[in-house]
């Protein structure tokens, strides 16, 4: 038995939807990956050292000069290393306890970007772009603009990231989820076509961690306008996320160890929607 089917022979499904206070998931998707290979990612992962590089997140994550195009568009660039957002942007990660220590263990990298028309809204732009590639385990490419949307970024991406460790690609899916590629559904992100199963989950897992996020800056939100920022930021996601839960219940279809993986996410997302919306109607927010 190789050491990825001994792995994947022990692991509790239920426990690696969301992330764990003791670790347990982190650990296990880290152990995934740096003892599988995808047709993208040719080469087990392994962590690269800071090398003396900017650093934010307690110094476990390395801030790396970005390259040109690195988010597939001329029209964002590549940021100063040092920008004050981005360890901002940490800081606010680190009002979720345990996603922000799996961010740390789980990525090695970030690569900041800034949009020029993002820039000149400064905090009223809430959003950041962002990207991951399945060859790069590890590693974050985000605009750093607009601080709550990098914070958002951050979580979004690594989510990506874990998804792809646990063998599920945006376009088809190794294990968990087995709807064939040629189905497809409706997003709860991208509106202009319809996607396969294996991508709508990462539209729904990476958004769902978004707002959890969301709900967990705004509990600590740092005066009255960051705390309206946020529940415009949550506006925006909760809709959208109910729509995909519906979609995501009503078709997907899974193995015996996705069965337990998505009953585990979906029982969180329905925590995390119930708490969003909730807090909406008390703050008189509608979708956005």
């Amino acid at each position: 038995m190789t050491e990825l089917a001994r792995i994947l022979a022990t692991v509790d499904w239920a426990r690696m939807a969301e992330p764990q206070n003791d670790g347990y998931d982190t650990e296990v998707t880290l152990r995934l990956a740096e003892n599988s290979v995808t047709p993208l990612r040719p080469q087990p992962y392994r962590r690269r050292p800071t090398d003396g590089q900017a650093t934010f997140c307690d110094s476990a994550v390395a801030v790396r000069r970005a390259p040109p195009r690195g988010m597939m568009t001329d029209a964002l660039l590549p940021a100063p290393v040092d920008h004050p957002n981005i360890a901002a942007g940490g800081a606010l990660l680190a009002r979720w306890p345990a996603a922000y220590k799996q961010f740390t263990q789980l990525i090695d990298t970030v690569y900041p970007y800034t949009d020029p028309e993002q820039a000149r809204m400064g905090d009223e732009a809430l959003g950041s772009s962002s990207h991951s590639y399945e060859e790069d385990f590890g590693s974050v490419h985000a605009t750093i603009d607009n601080v709550l949307g990098f914070a958002q970024a951050l979580i979004h991406e690594m989510a990506h990231q874990k998804l792809r460790a646990l063998g599920v690609s945006i376009e088809t899916a190794e294990r968990l989820i087995t709807n064939s590629s040629s189905e497809e559904f409706e997003s709860p992100i991208r509106k202009d076509r319809k996607r396969p199963m294996s991508a709508v989950i990462h539209a729904q897992y990476s958004f769902i961690h978004v707002t959890a996020l969301d709900l967990y800056m705004l509990d600590n939100a740092n005066g009255q306008r960051e705390r309206q920022h946020i529940l415009m930021l949550l506006a925006r996601n909760v809709p959208r996320m109910q729509l995909g839960f519906e979609e995501v219940a009503t078709h997907v279809k899974t193995d015996e160890a996705g069965r337990q993986f998505v009953d585990a996410f979906m029982c969180w997302s329905n925590e995390v929607l119930k708490r969003g919306q909730a807090e909406l109607d008390a703050n008189g927010y509608g979708a956005l």
